[in-house]
């Protein structure tokens, strides 16, 4: 069974979603858990997770868009070799901000909304899978249930809406799990991460907490690849480059 737990507390977005989920799972077993209280990310999630049942669970933004309809197939291919997997992230983390390693340390690909139609950004997509990542974003991870048993979402230190993604991928890849960027599972998010004054009361509380474990290298300016696409289809396309299946 695949579980998906979703903290929301707009029914509109998780109504949307979760239909998305119901459509792309067809006979899959399944079941969806909206955690519509939370305190902070990390009580909602570990909430959510206490009443699942799945062997993979999903832990996911209310408002994001999957694009391809052998979503589940992958993933599920994915999950036979990996215990985690994230559509972003990095393998040399350098602060509680996964994307400031900068290429060539950052992986993945996201669509976001844009005024005149979408914006794809390729942090880095050179195959399907990219293994041994240190961190990932939040916006959807998915999880063997065996790894959230152990580790639980860190309730104690991050009682607000930041770093939590991070600080979980963080402990999973220190503690020997699989951790995996897969380029495949083409989403498209309808916000961005947003570095207030509530991010960086998180980020000081993640760097205190993993002091002397993540890379000493500076964060640094960097540009990735951005592509503006005025339909979801050509947004597939961009997201799937052919050099995937060539030998």
């Amino acid at each position: 069974m695949i579980s998906v737990v979703i903290c929301s507390v707009n029914g509109t977005k998780f109504a949307a979603v979760s239909e998305q989920y119901r459509r792309l799972m067809g006979d899959e077993p399944h079941e969806i858990i909206g955690v519509h209280d939370a305190r902070s990310m990390c009580d909602g999630y570990n909430r959510g997770f206490d009443r699942t049942q799945g062997d993979t669970v999903i832990f996911a933004h209310d408002d994001i868009e999957l694009l391809t309809t052998d979503f589940i197939p992958r993933l599920k291919a994915h999950m036979q070799h990996d215990d985690v997997v994230g559509v972003a992230g990095t393998d040399r983390l350098v602060s509680a901000s996964w994307s400031m390693a900068g290429p060539p340390f950052i992986f993945g690909q996201v669509a976001h909304v844009h005024p005149n139609g979408f914006i794809v950004c390729i942090y880095g997509a050179p195959r399907r899978v990219i293994q041994g990542i240190q961190a990932m974003d939040g916006l959807f991870l998915a999880f063997r249930r065996e790894v959230v048993e152990k580790l639980r979402w860190d309730d104690k230190t991050f009682t607000g809406w930041h770093c939590y993604d991070v600080d979980m991928v963080f402990r999973a890849y220190l503690a020997g799990y699989r951790t995996a960027v897969v380029c495949d599972l083409p989403i498209l998010h309808a916000s961005q991460g947003v570095y207030d004054d509530a991010w960086h009361i998180a980020a000081k509380l993640f760097h205190q907490k993993h002091a002397g474990k993540f890379s000493a290298a500076q964060p640094r300016w960097h540009q990735f690849g951005a592509t503006l696409a005025h339909t979801r289809e050509e947004v597939l396309k961009l997201m799937n480059p052919r050099y995937w299946d060539e030998p």
